[in-house]
């Protein structure tokens, strides 16, 4: 659709632009047209990249609009480029007229997700809609079912920028270096996108006009519009807005227990702190069919019912079969659960660079952990997940998370069998009864024999 009206207005811009004797690349100041007419608004799109286990965070995101840099015709294939004049303004979200997600002033836009967008209809938009003109960059490739995006809209309001002549206006949107961005977060790879603004003639009736006849967003300064001819693109490049990408990993860890000593209704306790994860909210998702929200106290178990009833409970998302962890201002997390045998915790959507210690409280038993890290062939990251010295806890406290990670945390219990005074002395009388059982047979056996013989 941008393509058909691009091209719409480079026929009449062709035809204002072949008039002029001289064009000059910046805009005549006593023009003759002093009416601006069609849309003067504009948006783009801001979209961030998440797996799709993952919660969207905390995370703000700021942009400003200059204008370009003119580009004269080239070869009689291209048209100019004017550098955009005037004043655009990033609409508010107090104006009713358009409403959106920016705040901050009319000069900066800030968008800012939340936790929240994932439960918006049509906000968080899983990839199977990638189509209908979105240029959302996945990280994986397509198909693929493991990715979604949540999506704002800013818009740009033109009304106060007086045109001059017929032309394509340039203007340079940038996302702005983020000085403290939720943990996990990348920003687009191209951190510019360039918007034309096609002016054309819409003279009549002795008035003349000038109109706004389209907007387009494109990635590059290089791409030029070309005169447009047939059904050939005027932008190589169009664009919909930008992609941050918001990175995550797994942590899941269960609990086993060994020995012919070890009780297998026994709660353990499990502690998790995490750092460096701000703006995060993390999904507890209860593995395993036998996972309790509100464990039942055993007769070996040490803890209340009550307290592991607290750390174990669902929320009041049945979507989820646990609780949502979220960050604090300092991006910290602390939590405790309670495991029985058979029983394991994923912690889904941790920040990528999180730092953690997951420690287990220490019982009656002798300890023993397996844990892996699944780092990304190719990222320049090692594994470095490390068990501690008590052999009862994980850690990645040096360089964080890097990939999906997977521990079992084993608890073993053995106990030599004691032999009962009882049972030996019973097993001796039975041995003793069994011979002379035998004895007294073979006796009257004897007797009957020598008996007979007489």
């Amino acid at each position: 659709m941008k393509a058909k009206r691009f091209l719409a207005a480079v026929a009449s811009l062709g035809l204002a632009v072949s008039m002029m004797s001289a064009f000059s690349l910046s805009a005549s100041a006593d023009s003759v047209y002093k009416t601006i007419e069609g849309d003067k608004h504009t948006t783009f799109d801001k979209y961030l990249v998440m797996e799709s286990d993952a919660v969207v965070p905390n995370a703000s995101f700021s942009f400003t609009i200059a204008p370009g840099t003119a580009v004269p015709a080239t070869g009689g294939s291209t048209l100019p480029v004017l550098a955009g004049i005037g004043t655009p303004e990033f609409t508010l979200k107090t104006d009713t007229d358009h409403t959106n997600d920016n705040e901050n002033t009319a000069t900066e836009a800030t968008v800012s997700f939340s936790p929240a967008d994932t439960d918006v209809s049509g906000t968080t938009i899983a990839e199977s809609h990638k189509g209908e003109g979105k240029t959302v960059k996945f990280v994986t490739a397509t198909p693929n079912n493991d990715e979604k995006y949540a999506q704002k809209k800013i818009d740009i309001d033109f009304s106060h920028v007086e045109f001059t002549e017929p032309g394509i206006y340039r203007y340079v949107i940038t996302e702005e270096a983020a000085t403290s961005q939720a943990a996990g977060v990348t920003n687009d790879t191209n951190s510019t996108r360039v918007l034309d603004v096609v002016v054309v003639d819409a003279s009549a009736e002795n008035v003349n006009k000038l109109k706004i006849n389209n907007y387009v967003l494109h990635d590059s300064a290089d791409d030029i519009p070309t005169k447009g001819t047939g059904n050939s693109a005027p932008i190589a490049h169009k664009s919909t807005g930008f992609t941050n990408t918001y990175n995550t990993h797994d942590i899941e860890f269960s609990k086993t227990i060994a020995g012919n000593q070890g009780s297998r209704d026994k709660y353990f306790k499990f502690d998790i702190s995490i750092s460096n994860a701000k703006g995060a909210q993390i999904t507890v998702n209860g593995c395993g069919n036998t996972f309790l929200a509100e464990p039942k106290k055993s007769t070996t178990t040490i803890y209340t019912e009550a307290n592991m009833k607290t750390a174990n409970a669902k929320d009041d998302d049945g979507d989820r079969d646990g609780q949502q962890l979220t960050a604090n201002e300092n991006g910290a997390i602390t939590a405790s659960f309670y495991l029985k045998h058979g029983q394991s915790i994923k912690l889904e959507g941790v920040p990528a660079g999180a730092k953690y210690t997951i420690t287990e409280a220490e019982e009656n038993y002798t300890p023993s952990i397996a844990v892996s890290e699944n780092v990304k062939e190719g990222s320049g990251y090692e594994a470095d997940v490390a068990v501690n010295d008590d052999k009862n806890g994980i850690t990645d406290m040096t360089t964080g998370l890097k990939g999906n990670t997977t521990a079992t945390f084993t608890n073993t219990l053995n106990g030599d069998v004691p032999t009962g005074i009882f049972s030996n002395m019973g097993l001796s009388i039975i041995v003793i009864a069994v011979a002379a059982v035998g004895a007294a047979v073979s006796l009257i056996i004897i007797k009957k024999k020598k008996s007979e013989e007489d």
